[in-house]
């Protein structure tokens, strides 16, 4: 079979003339050749369905062969999904994705590996070079000799027949920041990158411990001295020292409270990026199987955790270390008062423990609901235009 007879070949007379191509695109071009020229034969008249042999083709380009009798066709399916072709993909111990593209993402694979594409007829191209020069794409059919070059084509004859499903594949999943799982340690190491900011929150927050201590002190000295000496020159000397106090533990409150509202921006800000991009690489089975009112409430709850992090979890921390600067100080005030501070604090932390499995069962029966509620409302107002 010609390459001109694929699905993006021109009419009878009407064949591009060639164009310079990249020198990369060249060697892609060249690597798929060589890979697919032992099997070509075969391939020319074997009944494998074009969208296999494409991601066979592929698949050898990363020295992987893939069997076609371990493809499994969905149900209903009159020709390989998208879906399909990467589960297949996956499961002979590749990376795979099948996504959505358009022009303007064609133009960026210059320098990559083939990329299948998914034609309406059920046939498959190769995408093995980009011409940005001349807006073409160049594009092999899968069924055609090996011997046979590329076919530039561009955007207008490309979406005759092309309407944006593709299949991205790579010999094995390399871990980017893109790919980290999002789970609690994630969330974790991305608050620890705000190292310095989360320093000087701890400093300030040392420091406002300390000078919680001075108030009591100083209205100890002023009973003790003033009041019984009459001493007036202390009391002016105290409510000095107080006062520069109080003004400073209030610049150094607002700025840590500066400090930590700008940390919570910038982690807000890469939450936001990182689910924008996870959401845009999911396969396109997932949309299939989940609601879009489910996934939206679910990427609603993921900021609640991001506020848990730098909120609630934060004001503990901080307040544990101002705990742990008041406790010596009231054993040194009152031992006995000490003692049963301490022991009322064991009791409320005993109570929060016991009811946390029973909260956590009925919580999760709460968001099970909500999410239920999301995703009808969400695909209820998506399928009024419908």
């Amino acid at each position: 079979m010609d390459a001109n007879d694929g699905p993006i070949s021109g009419r009878p007379g009407q064949r591009p003339q060639p164009v310079d191509r990249e020198p990369v695109a060249e060697a892609d071009v060249g690597r798929v050749d060589a890979d697919a020229s032992d099997g070509s034969s075969a391939a020319r008249g074997s009944p494998v369905h074009p969208r296999l042999q494409a991601v066979i083709l592929a698949g050898r380009y990363h020295g992987i062969e893939l069997d076609p009798g371990e493809f499994r066709t969905g149900p209903g399916e009159k020709a390989p999904s998208a879906a399909a072709l990467s589960t297949w993909a996956q499961n002979s111990g590749m990376w795979a994705r099948g996504v959505r593209l358009r022009w303007r993402h064609l133009a960026r694979f210059q320098n990559t590996a083939p990329v299948v594409l998914l034609f309406t007829d059920g046939s498959a191209g190769l995408l093995t070079g980009v011409n940005n020069e001349h807006k073409v794409v160049l594009i092999k059919d899968p069924r055609g000799p090996a011997t046979d070059p590329p076919v530039p084509v561009d955007e207008l004859r490309l979406a005759e027949v092309w309407a944006g499903d593709a299949v991205m594949l790579r010999a094995s999943r390399g871990f980017a920041e893109v790919d980290a799982p999002f789970s609690l340690r994630w969330l974790v190491g991305l608050v620890l990158q705000e190292r310095r900011s989360l320093k000087e929150i701890g400093i300030a927050s040392l420091t406002l411990s300390f000078l919680t201590i001075f108030p009591p002190l100083l209205v100890m000295t002023v009973v003790d001295k003033v009041l019984t000496h009459n001493s007036y020159s202390t009391l002016v000397l105290l409510a000095t020292i107080l006062a520069i106090a109080v003004t400073y533990e209030t610049l150094l409150g607002y700025a840590r409270r500066l400090i930590i509202l700008v940390v919570g921006t910038r982690i807000d800000a890469r939450v936001n990026l990182h689910v924008f991009n996870r959401l845009l690489r999911l396969p396109l089975d997932y949309f299939e199987r989940h609601p879009a009112g489910e996934t939206m409430y679910n990427i609603s709850q993921i900021h609640r955790v991001r506020e848990f992090l730098t909120g609630k979890l934060m004001t503990s921390f901080l307040d544990l270390m101002t705990l742990c600067v008041l406790l010596p100080f009231l054993f040194w005030l009152n031992a006995p008062m000490a003692w049963i501070v301490l022991a009322c604090s064991c009791l409320i932390a005993m109570v929060i423990l016991v009811y946390l499995k029973p909260l956590a069962v009925i919580f999760a029966r709460v968001v099970q609901a909500e999410t239920n509620k999301q995703a009808a409302l969400g695909e209820t107002v998506f399928g009024v235009r419908r």
